[in-house]
């Protein structure tokens, strides 16, 4: 077993960015977590499931093969980095998916869209758009999308099933849209 207290920076950024399930627990759930707690804090007047948005976070930094982590230079302490990058993600996160549900929800956004593909009754479409579904690399995820978008279930029904918060669930619809609309520009074209 790893002895993950005697870890420095840099093998923080190692074990990690080779997915290590542990070092990525301990790192993010337990080490950062009252850091990343703080930051929610400072961004989010109003309460938040902290675990969520941890996930959020890592989710972000995993991208693209740790793509951001691998920008850490080691002139500052992981701690203060991970501090500054997540603040920014948070703010920038609350900013561009929970606030901008005021104005034109991302379901209604996404309604307009199925009805005009319901109306099409296109069958090969729908298998695209369940051929784009399973390129959704989470499975939980996956079969979010498959509730919501292809068997019209309600909202709060599918955060009970999988026990989030009905803003969570907008958050995880949100980020599945986005990866299905990139589908949906090539479809069109």
């Amino acid at each position: 077993m790893t002895n993950f207290d005697t870890f420095s920076d840099r093998e923080w950024v190692e074990h990690l960015i080779k997915n290590d399930p542990d070092a990525i627990v301990l790192f993010f759930y337990k080490k950062l977590k009252s850091i990343l707690a703080h930051n929610l804090r400072k961004v989010f007047p109003y309460q938040v499931d902290v675990k969520e948005y941890i996930t959020e976070f890592f989710l972000h930094l995993q991208a693209n093969d740790w793509k951001r982590l691998k920008t850490f230079q080691s002139e500052y302490s992981l701690t203060t980095w991970i501090s500054v990058v997540s603040y920014r993600f948070f703010k920038n996160y609350k900013i561009s998916v929970i606030d901008s549900r005021g104005v034109v929800t991302i379901t209604d956004k996404w309604d307009l869209q199925t009805d005009a593909w319901v109306e099409q009754s296109d069958v090969w479409l729908k298998k695209d758009i369940m051929k784009a579904i399973a390129q959704i690399k989470s499975e939980r995820d996956r079969k979010i999308a498959d509730l919501l978008l292809l068997e019209d279930k309600a909202v709060d029904e599918v955060a009970r099933q999988f026990e989030v918060t009905v803003d969570y669930l907008y958050t995880i619809k949100n980020r599945i849209i986005k990866v299905l609309r990139i589908f949906l520009k090539e479809y069109e074209q």
